[in-house]
């Protein structure tokens, strides 16, 4: 169990450094209830280049910790190296009770993939906001 948490942190260290480097776009934000799963609208604008498809929450007692998994889609006809999304938690109150991140790389042009945006030590989370952040 140790060793699994010393990897967790590593694995956040790792994504903030990456967070910082690279600066932040927030693309797109979806909100959910963190026990419900949503799915984005459709609309006649343009899509962005990463687009969240869907997303539903699970939550382990054992850690407090949520793990958002996020359908996204690479509307571009190119290559993404790497794409990251944002998670943040909020009490009934709207205070911010928690963030969490998630990444992904080697993103094929018009292909979905799920990727899993981890929250550790989240307490009294009522919803979330899920979002992307960096794409290149």
């Amino acid at each position: 169990m140790k060793k699994r948490i010393q990897h967790l942190i590593s694995a956040f260290v790792l994504t903030g450094f990456l967070f910082m480097a690279f600066g932040s776009d927030n693309d797109k934000t979806e909100s959910g209830k963190a026990s419900s799963s949503s799915e984005s609208s459709t609309n006649s604008e343009k899509k962005p280049d990463v687009e969240i498809l869907k997303h539903d929450a699970t939550f382990e007692e054992s850690m407090d910790s949520y793990t958002i998994h996020c359908r996204v889609r690479n509307n571009t006809d190119k290559l993404i190296n790497y794409v990251d999304i944002k998670a943040t938690f909020y009490d009934k109150d709207g205070n911010i009770v928690g963030t969490g991140l998630g990444n992904a790389a080697n993103f094929a042009a018009g292909a979905e993939k799920t990727i899993d945006v981890m929250g550790v030590d989240i307490q009294n989370c009522e919803k979330y906001e899920v979002q992307i952040n960096n794409q290149f």
